[in-house]
């Protein structure tokens, strides 16, 4: 386990009574294995073996990128950042009661969306899509209202971290703002799914301002002690924000040519913006000293947990490069990235950066991995067949959309089938260790024991 000294937490904040992270943590897994990575698995598999889904498939795979970002990534984030918050700021959390309230809310918004989106047409289906913008609305601005009201006080000491939890949480805020929008239009206009810039526009304020602001928040605050470096402050903030303006810039490009048609103008926007969030991914990396270490201050039992970490922080790298050299191209051309472009970008951060540093951090910072790694000294086999997996499942997803028109066939599936099968594996496993060490350390409360960090 990171002790508190390592990210700059006072021992008064890390004895508060913690808030209910379990029950976040839970719900994340369980929608990632029993939905986001099923139908990762599912709809390449549809494509290879030519299973008729009739006009079901494309609004399957917007539940998917649903599922999994504003479902898996976002409460298991939800939840990590209100138990982290105190320990960083020195403050309670603000509105603490209603904290509870926020995975079940994020729950059933994507849960109802990725119901509704494949349904037929029908009043009953507008109803769902429509209840599901509502509740996941009502949980991110929960969310943003806790982290702002915790944070945006002069008493805390949280220092460069505050603004990527700040930026962060309003960026989710914004999303499901937006996404309460555009639910409205297809509503009115009896869409199937969102548009294709639409549907960009709200991927991109989830994927770079929220996850990996909220990443990037942790990484440069508990990593670089354990590299040896210094905690970035200055150069964080500046980091934080490349990534929140780059992030705006782009989203804010893509809906208006969604909304107002496209042009050379927005397409170059959007370009800029992709360029100033990857700039701003590269300065995070570099803030967590991974890939600058000085020392080696990881405990020995975390050592194969913290591969996780360097392994994300070198995805990071490689999805800062392909996000900057695709979007050069598209600003030289006078277009937006295409669809492959930007699905390799996507993916490479969704798999190689968010989800790798979901389980390594998870793995380093929640209290049933710290005592399982106590109760499981030797176990080794296990974590790293799921950091192999993980691996692989990026390289076999992202291949193919690197090779991009050059690979059109139906086989180019297979691949990315065999990429949703390994994650689930990896996301299962790390599931059922967290279950088994959770009811083994099992407390009266749902939260953690008393003092337990």
């Amino acid at each position: 386990m990171i002790p508190v000294r390592a990210i700059g937490v006072s021992e008064q904040a890390a004895h508060r009574p913690e808030p209910p992270y379990r029950l976040f943590i839970a719900t994340s897994l369980a929608v990632a294995a029993g939905g986001g990575f099923v139908l990762a698995l599912l709809l390449p598999l549809a494509r290879a073996l030519a299973w008729d889904w009739g006009r079901s498939w494309q609004p399957a795979a917007q539940a998917h990128g649903q599922l999994q970002l504003g479902g898996f990534v976002a409460i298991f984030i939800a939840g990590m950042a209100l138990r982290v918050m105190p320990r960083f700021s020195g403050r309670p959390l603000a509105f603490a009661s209603t904290g509870a309230a926020i995975a079940p809310l994020l729950a059933a918004a994507v849960l109802l969306r990725a119901a509704a989106l494949p349904a037929a047409d029908g009043a009953g289906r507008d109803v769902v899509l429509v209840a599901s913008a509502v509740l996941g609305a009502a949980g991110a601005l929960l969310f943003a209202a806790i982290v702002w009201g915790t944070l945006l006080s002069r008493e805390s000491r949280a220092e460069a971290t505050a603004w990527f939890f700040l930026l962060g949480a309003a960026a989710l805020a914004a999303q499901s703002v937006l996404l309460l929008a555009l639910t409205a239009e297809m509503v009115r206009d009896s869409l199937e799914m969102l548009p294709p810039a639409k549907d960009e526009a709200l991927v991109t304020l989830q994927l770079y301002a929220f996850a990996v602001m909220f990443i990037g928040g942790v990484g440069t605050r508990a990593v670089p002690t354990l590299t040896g470096n210094e905690r970035p402050q200055a150069a964080a903030r500046v980091a934080a924000f490349a990534l929140a303006a780059g992030a705006a810039v782009a989203s804010g490009a893509e809906a208006w040519s969604g909304f107002r048609g496209a042009s050379e103008a927005l397409a170059r926007a959007a370009d800029v913006g992709l360029l100033t969030a990857a700039g701003g991914v590269a300065a995070l990396a570099w803030g967590t000293g991974v890939v600058r270490p000085r020392a080696d201050r990881v405990a020995a039992a975390s050592h194969l947990p913290f591969w996780f970490v360097r392994a994300g922080v070198g995805w990071m790298v490689i999805g800062a490069g392909l996000l900057a050299w695709y979007a050069a191209h598209a600003l030289h051309d006078g277009r937006p990235p295409d669809s492959f472009e930007a699905d390799a970008a996507r993916h490479t951060f969704t798999l190689g950066v968010v989800t790798m540093l979901i389980l390594g951090m998870g793995m380093l910072l929640l209290p049933e991995f710290a005592g399982r790694r106590l109760q499981r000294p030797n176990e080794r086999v296990l974590p790293t067949a799921m950091l192999v997996a993980l691996n692989a499942a990026v390289v076999l997803r992202v291949w193919p959309a690197m090779r991009g028109l050059h690979w059109l066939s139906d086989d180019r599936y297979w691949p990315m089938a065999a990429s949703g099968a390994l994650a689930e594996a990896a996301v299962l496993a790390f599931a059922l260790m967290f279950a088994q060490s959770a009811w083994e350390q099992r407390t009266p409360a749902w939260g953690a024991r008393p003092g337990q960090h």
